[in-house]
């Protein structure tokens, strides 16, 4: 097996499984604490190859020429090295679990956040929504008061109208009548028919200007005229409080336009 083939494999090696071969490792090294080659206890640490060897192995060709420390105190040297390393690993892993802490944490602060921001936003929806329901109903009132009033004066102009007509039908009856009788009853009632005639004979009744409901007062540029009505409760607030970014002891206003109060 090649070196790159083994250093993926040891790369892929999960942290568990990598702790577990190591307490193998261990437990195999402690039942082989003497020398594989001449049966004699391992009491040296040979610096250039990097292993504990016995008395016979340092006189050995092998080892010609190299540095050897008593196995001891090799360790106690390596004990203070990775001892050094395991502080530096054990204040690394209470900085990740703060960290997993503080990411726990921010996932409930993003849900509440979330639902409370929604419910804010229905808040400002509704209120906007109930001031085109309250336009809406006084457009219509309006529309419909107008409507009243105006069907008000057409019904007296038609009663104005029936009257007229009526009184036309009678003289225009009568004055057919007065055509069919005797010339001497003809002459006597004469005078009094053309007074008739010319009482009648009055301009006709005009039909009212302004008669039918005013649409455009109520379409006309409606969205932007309810537009500029909402500018009366809609302001633009050109800076906006951040409260992600605010002190803790702060606390900010619905609107994030101000700072309403200091936490006690």
């Amino acid at each position: 097996m090649s070196r790159s083939s083994l250093r993926a494999g040891f790369e892929t090696q999960s942290p568990a499984r990598e702790a577990s071969a190591l307490t193998r490792r261990l437990k195999s090294t402690a039942r082989h604490f003497r020398s594989g080659l001449h049966r004699e206890k391992l009491k040296l640490f040979c610096l250039e190859d990097k292993q504990p060897v016995c008395l016979v192995c340092r006189d050995s060709q092998k080892h010609d020429n190299h540095k050897f420390r008593p196995i001891s105190e090799v360790v106690s040297s390596y004990k203070e090295e990775l001892n050094t390393a395991l502080q530096s690993l054990q204040e690394k892993l209470k900085l990740n679990e703060n960290i997993k802490g503080n990411c726990e944490e921010t996932v409930q602060n993003i849900m509440s956040q979330a639902e409370h921001t929604e419910r804010q936003i229905k808040q400002q929806f509704e209120k906007l929504h109930q001031f085109l329901r309250d336009e809406e109903e006084a457009t219509i009132t309006a529309l419909r008061e107008e409507e009243e009033q105006k069907k008000k004066k057409m019904k007296e102009k038609l009663e104005e109208m029936d009257r007229h007509i009526s009184a036309l039908s009678h003289t225009i009856k009568d004055m057919e009548e007065m055509m069919k009788a005797s010339d001497v009853c003809f002459l006597k009632e004469f005078p009094v028919s053309m007074e008739r005639v010319q009482i009648s004979s009055q301009p006709d009744p005009q039909m009212p200007s302004g008669a039918l409901i005013d649409v455009p007062r109520y379409l006309g540029n409606l969205s932007f005229r309810v537009w500029k009505k909402m500018q009366d409760i809609v302001h633009n607030t050109p800076v906006i409080l951040d409260p992600n970014t605010a002190h803790p002891d702060l606390v900010l206003s619905e609107d994030l336009t101000n700072v309403v109060r200091i936490a006690a």
